[in-house]
């Protein structure tokens, strides 16, 4: 009787972990969730200023890609030699529409 008692602790025990663990799992999909909702909500307007991480996230175009098309004419505001890099959403539109078909 005792033998029986053990191994049903173990898998009660060995259940609530695994509940634990598919609890935490949700918890992170339902956070995923309420961010991919909030960002779809937020209006996108012309006027917008992106920086490196804005672009690479909208965009998918990595940091590399966007000093590229500076070079290449793409408009953009840098407060110092080291500062930051930020784009106007129109302006990056705009490059992005006039380079397709280059």
């Amino acid at each position: 009787m005792n033998k029986v008692s053990t191994i049903n602790q173990k898998l009660i025990k060995r259940k609530l972990l695994e509940l634990a663990i598919i609890k935490r799992k949700l918890e992170f999909e339902k956070k995923v969730d309420r961010d991919i909702i909030r960002d779809a909500i937020t209006h996108k307007l012309e006027s917008d200023i992106l920086n490196l991480k804005d672009i690479n996230k909208e965009y998918g175009f990595s940091t590399r890609t966007i000093y590229r098309y500076r070079a290449r004419g793409l408009k953009f505001a840098k407060s110092s030699s080291r500062g930051f890099v930020f784009v106007i959403r129109k302006d990056l539109e705009n490059f992005l529409k006039k380079n397709l078909y280059d």
